[in-house]
């Protein structure tokens, strides 16, 4: 065999394993890329769906303290908020939403209070020991979520 031939074919090998090899690692540099901006993306989209049910659960709390609807309709987005974790968050964390809206309800649910009443149950504390939880098993799922 032709030694220019020789060095001919070693050189178009050698320039297919280099192409493939680049090719390969740019890929994976790019799967990895992808995989960790849909993870950040996903834990984004949870801190802002916890930070809301955060927000108007303490809200209707407030709310279900000195007051009694005729209709419920002012929970309807905090129910809707807990639907919407029913689709992506752990079971933990939807446990505790549970919770927290029967809590509200049931405060909807008894006689107004007047501001006497409601420090006293601020110092109890037993809604706000419900946030705490929530907010524990959130900051668990989410951490789990950057995995």
């Amino acid at each position: 065999m032709n030694p220019a031939y020789i060095s001919a074919f070693s050189a178009l090998i050698g320039t297919i394993i280099g192409g493939l090899t680049s090719f390969g690692t740019t890929w994976f540099t790019q799967r990895a890329q992808l995989r960790s901006a849909a993870l950040s993306n996903r834990r984004v989209k949870l801190e802002t769906l916890y930070n809301d049910f955060i927000s108007e659960a303490a809200r209707r709390y407030a709310d279900a303290l000195t007051n009694q609807p005729e209709d419920l309709e002012s929970m309807v987005q905090l129910y809707a908020l807990a639907s919407r974790m029913h689709l992506v968050a752990a079971r933990a964390v939807i446990d505790v939403a549970m919770r927290i809206e029967e809590t509200i309800l049931e405060t909807y649910l008894a006689p107004n209070r007047n501001l006497d009443q409601v420090k006293d149950l601020l110092r109890e504390g037993k809604m706000k020991m419900l946030l705490v939880e929530f907010s524990e098993a959130c900051r668990d799922d989410l951490s789990k979520a950057a995995l």
